[in-house]
């Protein structure tokens, strides 16, 4: 049976992720690490991992690690009111009810 790479990374935390993830899938995989030990060198091809599936679940496996990318977050802007002469935040229903002191 014919091993194809269905992924590749730099970090080796990542390649084992994805290795579990997959597994859990009940995808059958491998780690091929060719990363020279010696650090700093994670540059081209000595310093990727590659996660290996069999060639029939290839299509499979990729399509699950591109659904598994995570999506990123837009955080939401919140304001605070503050009334500064009370030294305290306004609760958000007394903020259009009570009019500002002058």
């Amino acid at each position: 049976m014919p091993w194809k790479v269905c992924h590749a990374t730099a970090f080796e935390p990542e390649a084992h992720l994805v290795k579990g993830f997959l597994e859990h899938q009940g995808i059958p995989c491998l780690l091929e690490s060719r990363r020279f030990e010696m650090d700093p060198v994670r540059t081209g091809s000595l310093g990727t991992i590659r996660i290996l599936v069999p060639e029939e679940w290839v299509p499979v496996a990729a399509k699950l690690i591109s659904h598994r990318a995570p999506r990123p977050r837009v955080p939401r802007a919140r304001v605070i009111d503050v009334d500064f002469r009370r030294r305290r935040r306004v609760s958000p229903a007394a903020r259009g009810s009570r009019p500002l002191e002058p």
